[in-house]
Protein backbone atom coordinates (compact mmCIF):
# COMPACT_ATOMS: atom_id res chain seq x y z
CA UNK A 1 0.00 0.00 0.00
CA UNK A 2 2.65 2.32 0.52
CA UNK A 3 4.85 1.68 -2.39
CA UNK A 4 1.19 2.20 -4.61
CA UNK A 5 1.10 5.87 -2.93
CA UNK A 6 4.08 6.42 -3.27
CA UNK A 7 4.75 5.78 -7.29
CA UNK A 8 1.16 7.11 -8.00
CA UNK A 9 1.68 10.52 -5.84
CA UNK A 10 5.68 11.07 -7.58
CA UNK A 11 4.34 9.71 -11.01
CA UNK A 12 1.00 12.92 -10.73
CA UNK A 13 3.70 14.79 -9.74
CA UNK A 14 6.38 14.65 -12.28
CA UNK A 15 3.69 14.31 -15.19
CA UNK A 16 2.04 17.82 -13.78
CA UNK A 17 4.87 19.50 -13.44
CA UNK A 18 5.92 18.18 -17.07
CA UNK A 19 2.39 18.70 -18.54
CA UNK A 20 2.59 22.46 -17.73
CA UNK A 21 5.75 22.84 -18.84
CA UNK A 22 5.15 21.56 -21.94
CA UNK A 23 1.55 23.45 -22.25
CA UNK A 24 3.72 26.73 -21.80
CA UNK A 25 6.23 25.69 -23.90
CA UNK A 26 3.54 24.93 -26.56
CA UNK A 27 1.74 27.84 -25.97
CA UNK A 28 4.90 30.11 -26.74
CA UNK A 29 5.89 27.48 -29.37
CA UNK A 30 2.44 28.19 -31.44
CA UNK A 31 1.43 31.96 -31.01
CA UNK A 32 5.34 31.88 -32.60
CA UNK A 33 4.52 29.56 -35.33
CA UNK A 34 1.38 31.07 -35.96
CA UNK A 35 2.88 34.77 -36.06
CA UNK A 36 5.22 33.66 -38.47
CA UNK A 37 2.47 31.58 -40.38
CA UNK A 38 -0.03 34.64 -40.66
CA UNK A 39 3.13 37.07 -41.80
CA UNK A 40 4.35 35.10 -44.17
CA UNK A 41 0.73 33.97 -46.17
CA UNK A 42 0.22 37.59 -45.94
CA UNK A 43 3.25 38.03 -47.75
CA UNK A 44 2.63 35.17 -50.32
CA UNK A 45 -1.25 36.46 -50.69
CA UNK A 46 0.00 40.09 -51.53
CA UNK A 47 2.68 38.45 -54.44
CA UNK A 48 0.16 36.05 -55.58
CA UNK A 49 -2.91 38.53 -55.52
CA UNK A 50 -0.75 41.31 -57.38
CA UNK A 51 -0.09 38.78 -60.64
CA UNK A 52 -4.01 38.35 -60.81
CA UNK A 53 -4.93 41.85 -61.22
CA UNK A 54 -5.62 43.33 -64.31
CA UNK A 55 -2.84 45.89 -65.32
CA UNK A 56 -4.60 47.20 -68.26
CA UNK A 57 -7.64 48.16 -66.50
CA UNK A 58 -5.62 49.29 -63.29
CA UNK A 59 -3.94 51.56 -65.69
CA UNK A 60 -7.00 53.02 -67.16
CA UNK A 61 -7.93 53.87 -63.71
CA UNK A 62 -5.23 55.22 -62.63
CA UNK A 63 -5.48 57.71 -65.96
CA UNK A 64 -8.47 59.40 -64.90
CA UNK A 65 -7.28 60.29 -61.18
CA UNK A 66 -6.12 63.47 -60.40
CA UNK A 67 -7.11 66.25 -57.95
CA UNK A 68 -9.68 68.17 -60.13
CA UNK A 69 -11.66 65.25 -60.44
CA UNK A 70 -15.42 65.66 -59.63
CA UNK A 71 -17.47 63.81 -57.63
CA UNK A 72 -19.99 62.64 -60.36
CA UNK A 73 -16.96 61.24 -62.40
CA UNK A 74 -15.82 59.35 -59.48
CA UNK A 75 -18.94 57.87 -59.45
CA UNK A 76 -18.45 56.85 -63.00
CA UNK A 77 -15.66 55.52 -62.72
CA UNK A 78 -17.22 53.41 -59.43
CA UNK A 79 -19.65 51.87 -61.11
CA UNK A 80 -17.17 51.30 -64.70
CA UNK A 81 -16.52 47.39 -65.89
CA UNK A 82 -12.72 47.96 -64.91
CA UNK A 83 -13.40 49.28 -61.80
CA UNK A 84 -15.98 46.06 -60.94
CA UNK A 85 -13.50 43.83 -62.55
CA UNK A 86 -10.28 45.08 -59.83
CA UNK A 87 -12.87 44.92 -56.86
CA UNK A 88 -14.19 41.12 -57.90
CA UNK A 89 -10.39 40.32 -58.24
CA UNK A 90 -9.68 42.35 -54.42
CA UNK A 91 -12.56 40.50 -53.40
CA UNK A 92 -11.50 37.18 -54.62
CA UNK A 93 -8.41 37.94 -52.95
CA UNK A 94 -9.58 38.70 -49.70
CA UNK A 95 -11.90 35.27 -49.75
CA UNK A 96 -9.11 33.13 -50.40
CA UNK A 97 -8.17 33.87 -46.67
CA UNK A 98 -11.30 35.44 -45.26
CA UNK A 99 -10.92 34.86 -41.69
CA UNK A 100 -7.66 36.24 -42.12
CA UNK A 101 -7.42 39.32 -44.19
CA UNK A 102 -9.93 42.71 -43.27
CA UNK A 103 -8.37 44.54 -46.16
CA UNK A 104 -7.63 45.11 -49.91
CA UNK A 105 -6.80 47.79 -51.99
CA UNK A 106 -4.45 49.43 -54.45
CA UNK A 107 -2.82 52.75 -53.77
CA UNK A 108 -1.52 54.84 -56.46
CA UNK A 109 1.29 57.36 -56.46
CA UNK A 110 0.43 61.02 -56.92
CA UNK A 111 2.21 64.56 -57.13
CA UNK A 112 2.97 64.27 -53.39
CA UNK A 113 4.57 61.40 -52.28
CA UNK A 114 3.35 61.27 -49.04
CA UNK A 115 -0.43 61.66 -50.48
CA UNK A 116 -0.65 58.58 -52.74
CA UNK A 117 -4.25 57.96 -53.99
CA UNK A 118 -6.93 54.76 -53.76
CA UNK A 119 -8.03 52.96 -56.89
CA UNK A 120 -9.82 50.73 -55.72
CA UNK A 121 -10.70 49.30 -52.72
CA UNK A 122 -12.48 45.79 -51.99
CA UNK A 123 -15.04 47.19 -49.84
CA UNK A 124 -16.49 50.24 -51.92
CA UNK A 125 -18.78 48.18 -53.94
CA UNK A 126 -19.99 45.56 -51.68
CA UNK A 127 -20.45 48.27 -48.96
CA UNK A 128 -22.90 49.83 -51.49
CA UNK A 129 -24.81 47.17 -52.50
CA UNK A 130 -25.53 46.96 -48.80
CA UNK A 131 -26.14 50.48 -47.74
CA UNK A 132 -27.15 53.63 -49.90
CA UNK A 133 -27.80 56.08 -47.08
CA UNK A 134 -24.04 56.77 -46.87
CA UNK A 135 -22.42 55.14 -49.87
CA UNK A 136 -18.83 54.24 -49.73
CA UNK A 137 -16.08 55.78 -51.98
CA UNK A 138 -12.59 56.14 -51.81
CA UNK A 139 -11.31 56.26 -55.54
CA UNK A 140 -8.92 59.25 -56.06
CA UNK A 141 -8.89 59.89 -52.52
CA UNK A 142 -5.70 60.70 -51.07
CA UNK A 143 -3.85 58.59 -48.25
CA UNK A 144 -1.56 59.93 -45.77
CA UNK A 145 0.93 57.74 -45.68
CA UNK A 146 3.72 59.75 -43.48
CA UNK A 147 2.85 57.21 -40.25
CA UNK A 148 3.36 54.32 -42.57
CA UNK A 149 6.42 54.17 -43.52
CA UNK A 150 6.45 51.04 -45.01
CA UNK A 151 3.60 51.86 -47.66
CA UNK A 152 5.87 54.77 -48.64
CA UNK A 153 8.95 52.85 -49.13
CA UNK A 154 6.63 50.13 -51.44
CA UNK A 155 5.46 53.11 -53.65
CA UNK A 156 8.75 55.04 -53.21
CA UNK A 157 11.20 51.97 -54.01
CA UNK A 158 8.60 49.98 -56.32
CA UNK A 159 9.28 47.02 -54.11
CA UNK A 160 7.58 44.48 -51.70
CA UNK A 161 6.75 45.22 -47.80
CA UNK A 162 5.98 43.46 -45.11
CA UNK A 163 5.53 45.41 -41.93
CA UNK A 164 7.20 44.36 -39.22
CA UNK A 165 4.88 44.29 -36.31
CA UNK A 166 1.40 46.38 -35.89
CA UNK A 167 0.79 49.83 -37.27
CA UNK A 168 -1.57 52.07 -36.35
CA UNK A 169 -3.77 53.85 -38.80
CA UNK A 170 -5.22 56.98 -38.10
CA UNK A 171 -7.69 57.61 -40.87
CA UNK A 172 -9.36 53.65 -40.29
CA UNK A 173 -8.42 54.02 -36.45
CA UNK A 174 -7.22 50.42 -36.15
CA UNK A 175 -3.88 48.90 -35.79
CA UNK A 176 -3.35 46.40 -38.72
CA UNK A 177 0.14 44.12 -40.15
CA UNK A 178 0.38 44.43 -43.74
CA UNK A 179 1.75 43.72 -46.52
CA UNK A 180 2.33 45.68 -49.58
CA UNK A 181 2.99 44.32 -53.24
CA UNK A 182 4.43 46.71 -56.00
CA UNK A 183 2.11 46.51 -59.54
CA UNK A 184 4.85 46.83 -61.85
CA UNK A 185 6.50 50.14 -63.01
CA UNK A 186 5.13 52.32 -65.64
CA UNK A 187 7.48 53.10 -68.69
CA UNK A 188 8.33 56.31 -67.23
CA UNK A 189 9.94 53.96 -64.17
CA UNK A 190 7.80 55.00 -62.00
CA UNK A 191 6.11 52.65 -59.69
CA UNK A 192 2.44 52.07 -61.39
CA UNK A 193 1.46 51.58 -57.71
CA UNK A 194 0.92 48.81 -54.85
CA UNK A 195 -1.35 46.27 -53.90
CA UNK A 196 -2.19 46.28 -49.97
CA UNK A 197 -3.70 43.67 -47.85
CA UNK A 198 -4.31 43.62 -44.30
CA UNK A 199 -4.57 41.90 -40.96
CA UNK A 200 -5.82 44.12 -37.96
CA UNK A 201 -5.07 43.12 -34.17
CA UNK A 202 -8.67 41.94 -33.49
CA UNK A 203 -7.83 39.41 -35.66
CA UNK A 204 -4.23 38.69 -35.16
CA UNK A 205 -5.72 38.50 -31.50
CA UNK A 206 -8.56 35.93 -32.29
CA UNK A 207 -6.04 33.71 -34.38
CA UNK A 208 -3.86 33.83 -31.31
CA UNK A 209 -6.44 32.63 -28.55
CA UNK A 210 -7.57 30.30 -30.70
CA UNK A 211 -4.28 28.47 -30.83
CA UNK A 212 -3.93 29.33 -27.03
CA UNK A 213 -6.93 27.57 -26.25
CA UNK A 214 -6.16 24.65 -27.91
CA UNK A 215 -2.58 24.73 -26.04
CA UNK A 216 -4.55 24.82 -22.52
CA UNK A 217 -7.27 22.22 -23.19
CA UNK A 218 -4.37 20.17 -24.38
CA UNK A 219 -2.66 20.71 -21.00
CA UNK A 220 -5.51 20.14 -19.27
CA UNK A 221 -6.39 16.66 -21.05
CA UNK A 222 -2.65 15.71 -20.33
CA UNK A 223 -3.05 16.68 -16.68
CA UNK A 224 -6.07 14.44 -16.36
CA UNK A 225 -4.82 11.49 -17.88
CA UNK A 226 -1.53 11.87 -15.44
CA UNK A 227 -3.59 11.77 -12.80
CA UNK A 228 -5.21 8.67 -14.12
CA UNK A 229 -2.13 6.64 -15.25
CA UNK A 230 -0.48 7.82 -11.71
CA UNK A 231 -3.66 6.15 -10.19
CA UNK A 232 -3.71 2.88 -12.21
CA UNK A 233 -0.01 2.57 -12.15
CA UNK A 234 0.64 2.95 -8.57
CA UNK A 235 -2.17 0.10 -8.11
CA UNK A 236 -0.78 -2.33 -10.89
CA UNK A 237 2.59 -1.85 -10.85
CA UNK A 238 2.90 -3.17 -7.03
CA UNK A 239 1.52 -6.88 -8.40
CA UNK A 240 3.08 -9.08 -10.74
CA UNK A 241 5.72 -6.63 -11.75
CA UNK A 242 8.28 -8.26 -10.11
CA UNK A 243 7.54 -11.62 -11.52
CA UNK A 244 7.75 -9.92 -14.84
CA UNK A 245 10.76 -8.44 -13.78
CA UNK A 246 12.39 -11.72 -13.54
CA UNK A 247 11.72 -13.35 -16.09
CA UNK A 248 12.57 -10.86 -18.27
CA UNK A 249 16.04 -10.74 -16.47
CA UNK A 250 16.07 -14.61 -17.63
CA UNK A 251 15.14 -13.49 -20.86
CA UNK A 252 18.23 -11.07 -20.92
CA UNK A 253 20.37 -13.70 -20.54
CA UNK A 254 19.29 -15.58 -23.64
CA UNK A 255 17.03 -17.98 -21.84
CA UNK A 256 14.28 -17.70 -24.58
CA UNK A 257 12.02 -20.33 -23.44
CA UNK A 258 11.65 -18.04 -20.32
CA UNK A 259 8.17 -17.24 -19.57
CA UNK A 260 5.98 -14.70 -17.01
CA UNK A 261 3.25 -16.36 -15.15
CA UNK A 262 -0.15 -14.21 -16.28
CA UNK A 263 -2.39 -14.43 -12.73
CA UNK A 264 -4.68 -11.24 -13.70
CA UNK A 265 -6.28 -10.12 -16.73
CA UNK A 266 -5.45 -6.27 -16.28
CA UNK A 267 -3.25 -4.30 -17.54
CA UNK A 268 -0.11 -5.85 -16.31
CA UNK A 269 -1.24 -9.38 -16.86
CA UNK A 270 -1.83 -7.70 -20.47
CA UNK A 271 1.58 -6.66 -20.59
CA UNK A 272 2.65 -10.32 -19.36
CA UNK A 273 1.02 -11.72 -21.71
CA UNK A 274 2.43 -9.60 -24.64
CA UNK A 275 5.68 -10.26 -23.00
CA UNK A 276 5.10 -14.09 -23.35
CA UNK A 277 4.07 -13.76 -27.25
CA UNK A 278 6.84 -11.87 -28.18
CA UNK A 279 9.13 -13.85 -26.18
CA UNK A 280 7.75 -16.73 -28.64
CA UNK A 281 8.36 -14.77 -31.29
CA UNK A 282 11.61 -13.86 -30.40
CA UNK A 283 12.41 -17.88 -29.87
CA UNK A 284 11.11 -18.70 -33.17
CA UNK A 285 13.13 -16.14 -34.94
CA UNK A 286 16.09 -16.81 -33.04
CA UNK A 287 15.55 -20.92 -34.33
CA UNK A 288 14.54 -20.04 -37.81
CA UNK A 289 17.43 -17.13 -38.12
CA UNK A 290 19.06 -18.52 -40.62
CA UNK A 291 15.93 -20.06 -42.77
CA UNK A 292 14.93 -16.43 -42.74
CA UNK A 293 17.89 -14.56 -43.78
CA UNK A 294 18.35 -16.70 -46.89
CA UNK A 295 14.80 -16.20 -48.21
CA UNK A 296 15.04 -12.06 -47.28
CA UNK A 297 17.57 -12.36 -49.07
CA UNK A 298 16.11 -14.46 -52.15
CA UNK A 299 13.80 -12.12 -51.87
CA UNK A 300 16.54 -9.10 -52.41
CA UNK A 301 18.24 -10.69 -54.99
CA UNK A 302 14.97 -11.39 -57.25
CA UNK A 303 14.32 -8.20 -56.95
CA UNK A 304 17.76 -6.28 -57.98
CA UNK A 305 17.40 -9.01 -60.92
CA UNK A 306 14.32 -7.69 -61.78
CA UNK A 307 15.53 -3.97 -61.31
CA UNK A 308 18.96 -5.09 -63.42
CA UNK A 309 16.62 -6.21 -66.53
CA UNK A 310 14.63 -2.82 -66.66
CA UNK A 311 17.97 -0.74 -66.17
CA UNK A 312 19.77 -2.45 -69.18
CA UNK A 313 16.63 -2.74 -71.04
CA UNK A 314 17.32 1.05 -70.97
CA UNK A 315 20.92 1.46 -71.03
CA UNK A 316 24.14 -0.42 -72.32
CA UNK A 317 25.70 -2.51 -69.39
CA UNK A 318 28.96 -0.45 -69.18
CA UNK A 319 26.79 2.94 -68.67
CA UNK A 320 24.23 1.23 -66.06
CA UNK A 321 27.17 0.01 -63.90
CA UNK A 322 28.65 3.75 -63.84
CA UNK A 323 25.00 5.02 -63.17
CA UNK A 324 24.66 2.37 -60.37
CA UNK A 325 28.25 3.58 -58.89
CA UNK A 326 27.17 7.19 -58.54
CA UNK A 327 28.04 9.14 -61.82
CA UNK A 328 25.72 12.15 -62.16
CA UNK A 329 26.70 13.06 -65.70
CA UNK A 330 27.91 10.77 -68.42
CA UNK A 331 29.42 12.15 -71.27
CA UNK A 332 32.39 10.54 -73.34
CA UNK A 333 33.42 10.88 -77.09
CA UNK A 334 34.25 7.89 -79.75
CA UNK A 335 36.17 8.76 -82.21
CA UNK A 336 35.80 5.77 -84.52
CA UNK A 337 32.26 4.28 -84.52
CA UNK A 338 29.38 3.53 -87.22
CA UNK A 339 25.60 5.24 -87.32
CA UNK A 340 22.85 3.46 -89.18
CA UNK A 341 19.85 4.95 -89.49
CA UNK A 342 16.72 3.52 -91.14
CA UNK A 343 13.16 4.26 -92.20
CA UNK A 344 10.35 2.15 -93.57
CA UNK A 345 9.79 3.84 -96.91
CA UNK A 346 5.80 4.80 -97.31
CA UNK A 347 5.27 4.67 -94.12
CA UNK A 348 2.55 7.71 -94.04
CA UNK A 349 0.30 6.46 -97.02
CA UNK A 350 0.70 2.80 -94.90
CA UNK A 351 -0.56 4.82 -92.31
CA UNK A 352 -3.34 5.99 -93.86
CA UNK A 353 -4.79 2.83 -94.85
CA UNK A 354 -3.54 0.96 -91.91
CA UNK A 355 -5.63 0.17 -88.82
CA UNK A 356 -3.45 1.66 -85.65
CA UNK A 357 -3.38 -2.09 -83.85
CA UNK A 358 -2.06 -3.19 -86.93
CA UNK A 359 0.25 -1.03 -87.70
CA UNK A 360 2.05 -1.24 -84.09
CA UNK A 361 1.80 -4.75 -84.22
CA UNK A 362 3.71 -4.70 -88.02
CA UNK A 363 6.59 -2.29 -86.16
CA UNK A 364 6.62 -4.10 -83.37
CA UNK A 365 7.65 -7.44 -84.93
CA UNK A 366 9.99 -5.53 -87.54
CA UNK A 367 11.76 -3.76 -84.66
CA UNK A 368 11.92 -6.97 -82.66
CA UNK A 369 13.57 -8.59 -85.12
CA UNK A 370 15.98 -5.67 -86.06
CA UNK A 371 16.97 -5.87 -81.80
CA UNK A 372 18.00 -10.02 -82.55
CA UNK A 373 20.00 -8.75 -85.22
CA UNK A 374 21.79 -5.69 -83.18
CA UNK A 375 22.45 -7.96 -80.42
CA UNK A 376 23.94 -10.80 -82.83
CA UNK A 377 26.13 -8.49 -84.47
CA UNK A 378 27.32 -7.39 -80.99
CA UNK A 379 25.75 -3.26 -81.92
CA UNK A 380 23.77 -0.80 -79.31
CA UNK A 381 20.40 0.03 -80.21
CA UNK A 382 20.25 3.74 -79.78
CA UNK A 383 16.20 3.97 -80.24
CA UNK A 384 13.28 4.33 -82.67
CA UNK A 385 11.44 7.50 -83.42
CA UNK A 386 8.54 6.24 -84.89
CA UNK A 387 9.01 4.21 -88.30
CA UNK A 388 12.94 4.91 -87.90
CA UNK A 389 15.44 2.83 -86.08
CA UNK A 390 18.33 3.82 -85.24
CA UNK A 391 21.74 1.50 -84.16
CA UNK A 392 25.51 2.31 -83.78
CA UNK A 393 28.63 0.16 -84.01
CA UNK A 394 31.46 0.62 -81.63
CA UNK A 395 29.77 2.10 -78.34
CA UNK A 396 30.32 2.00 -75.55
CA UNK A 397 33.14 -0.59 -76.28
CA UNK A 398 34.97 0.58 -79.17
CA UNK A 399 35.95 -2.15 -82.10
CA UNK A 400 38.09 -1.58 -85.07
CA UNK A 401 35.30 -3.50 -87.28
CA UNK A 402 32.63 -1.19 -86.42
CA UNK A 403 32.21 -0.11 -90.04
CA UNK A 404 32.12 -3.96 -91.48
CA UNK A 405 30.16 -5.09 -88.44
CA UNK A 406 27.18 -2.22 -89.35
CA UNK A 407 27.07 -2.90 -93.40
CA UNK A 408 26.78 -6.79 -92.30
CA UNK A 409 23.52 -5.40 -89.97
CA UNK A 410 22.39 -3.11 -92.82
CA UNK A 411 22.04 -6.13 -95.16
CA UNK A 412 20.71 -7.74 -92.79
CA UNK A 413 17.65 -5.96 -92.15
CA UNK A 414 16.85 -5.85 -95.90
CA UNK A 415 16.66 -9.46 -95.67
CA UNK A 416 15.00 -9.54 -93.06
CA UNK A 417 12.23 -7.19 -94.09
CA UNK A 418 12.01 -8.93 -97.48
CA UNK A 419 11.02 -11.83 -95.55
CA UNK A 420 8.35 -9.87 -94.08
CA UNK A 421 7.05 -8.62 -96.67
CA UNK A 422 6.95 -12.54 -98.57
CA UNK A 423 5.25 -13.57 -95.68
CA UNK A 424 2.71 -11.32 -95.38
CA UNK A 425 2.03 -10.49 -98.88
CA UNK A 426 2.74 -6.56 -99.32
CA UNK A 427 4.92 -4.46 -100.57
CA UNK A 428 7.21 -3.14 -97.82
CA UNK A 429 11.05 -2.04 -98.07
CA UNK A 430 13.58 0.79 -95.91
CA UNK A 431 15.89 2.96 -96.83
CA UNK A 432 18.91 2.75 -94.89
CA UNK A 433 22.08 5.17 -94.59
CA UNK A 434 25.62 4.43 -92.68
CA UNK A 435 28.24 7.21 -91.93
CA UNK A 436 31.44 6.95 -90.30
CA UNK A 437 33.15 8.82 -87.71
CA UNK A 438 32.94 10.19 -84.24
CA UNK A 439 30.16 11.34 -82.12
CA UNK A 440 29.61 12.28 -78.36
CA UNK A 441 27.53 9.76 -76.43
CA UNK A 442 25.44 10.17 -72.83
CA UNK A 443 22.72 10.15 -70.71
CA UNK A 444 20.64 12.84 -70.78
CA UNK A 445 17.63 13.99 -68.32
CA UNK A 446 16.95 12.10 -64.35
CA UNK A 447 13.54 10.67 -65.06
CA UNK A 448 13.12 8.36 -68.25
CA UNK A 449 16.50 9.39 -69.19
CA UNK A 450 17.81 7.93 -72.60
CA UNK A 451 21.68 6.75 -73.74
CA UNK A 452 21.79 9.47 -76.88
CA UNK A 453 24.23 10.44 -79.34
CA UNK A 454 25.61 14.03 -80.39
CA UNK A 455 27.76 15.08 -83.12
CA UNK A 456 27.75 15.89 -87.00
CA UNK A 457 28.52 12.24 -87.32
CA UNK A 458 24.44 11.17 -86.54
CA UNK A 459 23.02 14.11 -88.75
CA UNK A 460 24.98 12.84 -91.82
CA UNK A 461 23.75 8.67 -91.19
CA UNK A 462 20.25 10.16 -91.03
CA UNK A 463 21.14 12.25 -94.16
CA UNK A 464 22.27 9.33 -95.90
CA UNK A 465 18.84 7.16 -94.81
CA UNK A 466 16.67 10.34 -96.00
CA UNK A 467 18.77 10.52 -99.86
CA UNK A 468 18.69 6.95 -100.19
CA UNK A 469 17.48 4.43 -102.36
CA UNK A 470 14.68 2.34 -100.98
CA UNK A 471 15.53 -1.74 -100.27
CA UNK A 472 19.39 -0.31 -100.43
CA UNK A 473 22.47 0.85 -98.18
CA UNK A 474 23.49 4.47 -98.73
CA UNK A 475 26.93 5.38 -97.59
CA UNK A 476 29.17 8.17 -97.18
CA UNK A 477 33.05 8.11 -98.68
CA UNK A 478 34.24 8.14 -95.15
CA UNK A 479 32.21 4.56 -94.20
CA UNK A 480 33.03 3.58 -98.18
CA UNK A 481 36.86 3.91 -97.42
CA UNK A 482 36.42 1.06 -94.66
CA UNK A 483 34.17 -0.90 -96.06
CA UNK A 484 35.85 -1.05 -100.17
CA UNK A 485 38.16 -3.94 -99.00
CA UNK A 486 35.36 -5.82 -98.16
CA UNK A 487 32.02 -4.86 -100.01
CA UNK A 488 31.44 -3.97 -103.68
CA UNK A 489 29.79 -1.00 -104.65
CA UNK A 490 27.96 0.84 -107.26
CA UNK A 491 30.00 3.79 -108.86
CA UNK A 492 30.00 6.71 -106.57
CA UNK A 493 27.24 9.35 -107.02
CA UNK A 494 26.65 12.74 -106.24
CA UNK A 495 24.27 13.66 -103.79
CA UNK A 496 22.92 17.43 -102.87
CA UNK A 497 22.47 16.42 -98.94
CA UNK A 498 20.57 19.34 -96.91
CA UNK A 499 23.01 21.30 -95.01
CA UNK A 500 26.41 19.66 -96.63
CA UNK A 501 26.06 20.42 -99.71
CA UNK A 502 26.98 17.81 -103.09
CA UNK A 503 28.61 14.66 -101.31
CA UNK A 504 30.13 11.52 -102.70
CA UNK A 505 27.85 9.15 -102.17
CA UNK A 506 27.74 5.05 -102.30
CA UNK A 507 25.65 2.71 -102.48
CA UNK A 508 26.52 -1.18 -101.14
CA UNK A 509 26.18 -3.96 -103.57
CA UNK A 510 27.55 -6.84 -101.32
CA UNK A 511 30.61 -8.59 -99.84
CA UNK A 512 32.94 -9.53 -102.27
CA UNK A 513 33.18 -12.99 -103.52
CA UNK A 514 36.09 -15.13 -101.76
CA UNK A 515 38.64 -15.19 -103.92
CA UNK A 516 40.81 -18.98 -103.78
CA UNK A 517 43.92 -19.03 -102.80
CA UNK A 518 46.53 -19.53 -105.60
Amino acid sequence: MRLRRKITVAFFLVSTVVSLLLALFLYRFIEGQLRDDLRARLRNIAHVGAAGIDRDAYVRLAATMGPSVADADVAAVEASADYRRISDQLNAIRDAERRLLRYAYLLAPSEDPARPRFVVDADVIAGNAQTTEDPLSHFNQPYDVKEIPSLALALRECTSVLEKDFVYDPDFKVHSVSAYYPLGKAPDGRCLGVLGVDITDEDMRAALDEAGGLAIKVSLAVIALALVVSIVMGTLLTRSIIALSETVERFAHKDFRARTHVATKDEIGQLGKSFNIMAETIQAHSENLEHLVAERTSELEQEKQTSERLLLNVLPSPIADRLKQGEGVIVDRFDHVTVLFADIVGFTALSSRTSPEALVSMLNELFSAFDRLAEEHHLEKIKTIGDAYMVVSGIPEPRADHAQAMARMALDMLDAIAAYAARVGGELTIRVGLHSGSVVAGVIGTKKFIYDLWGDTVNTASRMESSGVPGRVHVTSTTHELLVADYDFEPPRQVDVKGKGLMSTYLIIGPKAKRAAG
